[in-house]
C-alpha cells in the first residue's frame, strides 16, 4: 500500500481540475475498483470519454496510470503496457519534474509480477533516478527497496542487502515503524537466502514486534510466514508449523487468499521432510488450486513438481505423470507468456520512439511556422501604421466627445443651482403657509378677546363716571357685574383656546418632548392603549392588533401619542358615515432593526392625489369645523425626527392606511447616524 501510495503521489499532487471534481472522479473508480480489477478498467475508460473534453493532460495520465495498475492487477499486462506507453507519450506535454516515476515504477511492477527481473530492474533505476526531482526523499528511499526486492529475486544477495540497509536506516531517521518492520523483514529475507539463520530469526522477530506493536496485522504475516521458514530451515518443525499457519489464518481473514500460497508450500515441503505423505499431497493440492486461480506460475511449478516427485515415490506412477505433464504445460505457458510480454514491450517502446521521432519532426514544423510568422511579422508593421492613424482620427473624435461633455457638465451644474434655488424656493413657501396658517387659527380668538377686553374697560369708564357723580343705581352695578362677568368668560376661553393652539403649533417641531427610552413589548402595548382609546371615544369602534410579537427599545409615550392621534383622525374625518367601524394593525418585524406598523381603518379613506399633502401643516378638510389640519404634521416629526423611522400614507380601497417604519433599537440607528456623520 506504501508502493501504490508513493507511485501515485506525484501525479494526485499536480492535478489542475479542482480538488472537489477530480475526488470525486477517483472516488467513482475507487469504488468501481473494490469489486474486481476489470471494474476499475472500465470505469476508467467511461471517466475518460465521460470528460475527454474537460481533462487536461496532466489529469489524462493520472488515470492512463491508474487504469494500468488496474490492468496488472488482472494479469493484462500486454494491455498495461500499451497503456503506460499513451502515458509516457501525454508526458511530453507536460513540463513537470518527476513525471515519469509513475511510469517506470508501474513498468517495473508490471515486469515484476512475470519475474522478468532484468526488464523490472531497469525500470526501478530509472525510476531511481527521477525520484530526486520530487524534492521528497521517501520516493528515493521507496525506490530503493524497490531494488533491492529485484536484486533479491536475482539472487544478488549482497546488492539486495546493501539497497534494504539503506531503506532500514531511512525509516529509523525519519522515526515511520511501517518502514522500518518492512526494511527488518527485507534484511531478514536477504540473511535467510544467505543461511544467516540465527541473523535472520533476530531480524524477523524484531519485524513482528513492531508489526504487532503498531496493529499491522496485514504485513505481520510476512513477518510470521518468514519465522516459520527460519525455524523449519533449522528443523524445528513444530515452531515452524506453528508460525506457517498462523500467517495462512491472517491472510484468510483479511480476504488475501492469493498470499497463502507460499506459506502452504512452506508447510508441504516440512510435511515431505518428515515423512508425512498424505498431508503434504493434500497440502500441494491446495497450492495447485490456488496457483491456477490466481496465476501463481513459480509456486505452481514447484508444488507441481514437488506433487510429481511424491507421487512416484509412492509408486503413483501415472498420477506422477499427470502432475509432470501439468508441470511443463505450465512451464511452457509461463514461459511464452513472458516472451510475449517482453516483446510486447519491445513493440511498444519502438512505437513510442516512432512516435516521439513523429512529434520532433511536427516541433520542428512548428519552428519553421514560427519562421513565417517573423516574416508576417513586416506585414503586421504596416497594419500598426494604419492602426496609429486611426488611433489619432478616434483621439480627435474623442477630444470633441470630452468637449461637449464638458458642456453638458457645465449645463447639469447650473440645472443643480436653479434646483437648490426652487428648493430654497419651497422652504420659503412652506414657510409662509405656516405662518399665515397660524396667523389664521389665532387671528379669530385673539381678536374676541380684544374685544371682550375693550368692551369691559369701556364698561369700567362708564361705571366710574357714574360712581363719581352719584349716579350709579343698584341695577347699573348689577347690569355691570352680569355683563363684565359674560366678557371676561369669552376673553378667558379664547385666551385657553388662543394658548392651546400655540401648544399644538410647538408640537410640530423637530424638538418635540421626547420621553425616555424604554424597552416593552409592541403587541400588547398597542393592544391595551388602543383599547383605552376606544373607551375613552364617544364615537363606538372594533380594534383589532397582530403580527409579529417584538420587543423594541424606543420612544414609549412618543409611539402612543401616534398612535392616539391616528386614531383622532379616523373618529374626525373617517367614520362619519361608517356603520361598523374598525380599525386594524398589522405589526411585520422586516430584519434585526427594522419593524412596520400597518395602521388600517375601514373609513371614508383619503384619495390617492392627497397621500403626500395629507403631512404638511394646516392641511384639512374640514378647516371650517374646528379641525386645525397639525394632526398628521405632528405624527410625522415624530415618527421621523423623535423615533428615527419613516411613515407614507399609501393606496387602500377600505379606507384610510398608514405604514409607519421604526428601528427596533432607535439607539443603535443613533450610533450609525453618528458613525456615518462622523465619516462625512
Amino acid at each position: 500500500m506504501i508502493s501504490l501510495f508513493l507511485t501515485f503521489y506525484p501525479l494526485f499532487t499536480t492535478a489542475k481540475m479542482s480538488d472537489e471534481a477530480f475526488s470525486e472522479l477517483r472516488t467513482k473508480i475507487s469504488t468501481a475498483s473494490r469489486k474486481s480489477p476489470l471494474a476499475g478498467i472500465v470505469k476508467v475508460d467511461e471517466l475518460m470519454v465521460h470528460h475527454s473534453l474537460s481533462l487536461v493532460p496532466a489529469q489524462r495520465i493520472r488515470l492512463l496510470y491508474l487504469k494500468s495498475w488496474y490492468q496488472i492487477n488482472a494479469d493484462r499486462i500486454k494491455e498495461a503496457m500499451n497503456t503506460l506507453a499513451q502515458a509516457r507519450l501525454l508526458a511530453r506535454e507536460i513540463e513537470e519534474p518527476g513525471i515519469l516515476y509513475s511510469y517506470y515504477s508501474i513498468s517495473a511492477s508490471a515486469f515484476s509480477n512475470v519475474e522478468l527481473y532484468e526488464l523490472a530492474l531497469e525500470n526501478n533505476l530509472k525510476a531511481y533516478e527521477e525520484a530526486p526531482l520530487l524534492q521528497s526523499t521517501e520516493f528515493i528511499h521507496q525506490t530503493e527497496n524497490n531494488i533491492g526486492h529485484i536484486y533479491l529475486k536475482l539472487g544478488l544477495l549482497d546488492e539486495a542487502q546493501n539497497y534494504f540497509q539503506r531503506f532500514y536506516e531511512s525509516a529509523l531517521a525519519l522515526n515511520q515503524p511501517s518502514q522500518q518492520s518492512t526494511g527488518l523483514n527485507n534484511l531478514g529475507e536477504a540473511a535467510f537466502l544467505k543461511g544467516e539463520l540465527d541473523k535472520a530469526l533476530d531480524l524477523h522477530t524484531q519485524a513482528l514486534v513492531i508489526r504487532q506493536t503498531h496493529g499491522y496485522e496485514y504485513h505481520e504475516s510476512w513477518s510470521l510466514y518468514n519465522l516459520g521458514r527460519v525455524y523449519i530451515k533449522r528443523e524445528d518443525y513444530q515452531r515452524g508449523e506453528k508460525y506457517l499457519k498462523q500467517a495462512i489464518d491472517n491472510w484468510r481473514k483479511q480476504n488475501a487468499v492469493s498470499k497463502t500460497i507460499q506459506p502452504k508450500l512452506e508447510l508441504a515441503k516440512a510435511y515431505i521432510q518428515q515423512q508425512r505423505t498424505d498431508e503434504a499431497i493434500n497440502m500441494l493440492k491446495e497450492v495447485v488450486d490456488i496457483g491456477y486461480q490466481y496465476q501463481q506460475f513459480s509456486a505452481l511449478q514447484e508444488a507441481l513438481m514437488l506433487q510429481s516427485k511424491l507421487t512416484r515415490k509412492e509408486g503413483l506412477l501415472a498420477d506422477a505423470l499427470i502432475a509432470l505433464d501439468k508441470y511443463n504445460l505450465v512451464a511452457k505457458k509461463f514461459t511464452q507468456k513472458q516472451a510475449s510480454i517482453g516483446l510486447a514491450y519491445m513493440v511498444s517502446q519502438t512505437e513510442l520512439q516512432t512516435k516521439e521521432t513523429a512529434l520532433k519532426q511536427l516541433e520542428q514544423q512548428h519552428q519553421l511556422t514560427l519562421s513565417m510568422a517573423r516574416a508576417q511579422q513586416q506585414r503586421d508593421f504596416i497594419l500598426l501604421i494604419s492602426a496609429v492613424i486611426i488611433i489619432l482620427i478616434s483621439s480627435f473624435f474623442l477630444y470633441r466627445l470630452n468637449k461637449r461633455k464638458h458642456q453638458l457638465q457645465t449645463l447639469v451644474e447650473q440645472l443643480e443651482a436653479t434646483q437648490d434655488k426652487l428648493i430654497e424656493s419651497e422652504k420659503m413657501r412652506a414657510m409662509t403657509t405656516l405662518v399665515s396658517g397660524m396667523a389664521h387659527q389665532l387671528n379669530t380668538p385673539l381678536g374676541l378677546v380684544i374685544t371682550a377686553n375693550s368692551t369691559l374697560q369701556a364698561q369700567v369708564n362708564t361705571l366710574t363716571t357714574q360712581f363719581s357723580e352719584q349716579t350709579l343705581t343698584q341695577k347699573k352695578l348689577a347690569d355691570f357685574i352680569g355683563g363684565s362677568t359674560e366678557l371676561l368668560a369669552l376673553s378667558q376661553n379664547n385666551t385657553e383656546k388662543a394658548a392651546d393652539l400655540i401648544q399644538r403649533f410647538k408640537m410640530m417641531s423637530s424638538k418635540l418632548q421626547i420621553s425616555e427610552l424604554s424597552t416593552f413589548t409592541l403587541v400588547p402595548f398597542l393592544e391595551d392603549n388602543i383599547a383605552s382609546l376606544v373607551k375613552i371615544h364617544k364615537h363606538a369602534f372594533s380594534s383589532h392588533v397582530n403580527g409579529a410579537d417584538i420587543e423594541i427599545t424606543n420612544y414609549k409615550s412618543v409611539l402612543l401619542k401616534v398612535i392616539t392621534q391616528l386614531v383622532e383622525n379616523s373618529v374626525k374625518h373617517g367614520f362619519g358615515n361608517t356603520v361598523t367601524p374598525r380599525i386594524d394593525v398589522q405589526i411585520v418585524h422586516i430584519d434585526d432593526n427594522k419593524v412596520v406598523i400597518h395602521y388600517k381603518d375601514n373609513g371614508s379613506g383619503i384619495p390617492k392625489t392627497k397621500h403626500k399633502q395629507v403631512f404638511d401643516p394646516f392641511y384639512t378638510t374640514r378647516l371650517g369645523e374646528g379641525s386645525l389640519g397639525l394632526g398628521l404634521n405632528i405624527i410625522y416629526n415624530s415618527v421621523v425626527h423623535i423615533m428615527k423611522g419613516d411613515v407614507e400614507c399609501t393606496d387602500d380601497s377600505e379606507g384610510a392606511h398608514f405604514v409607519i417604519s421604526i428601528p427596533v433599537n432607535v439607539q443603535r440607528t443613533s450610533l450609525v447616524d453618528s458613525s456615518d456623520s462622523a465619516q462625512l
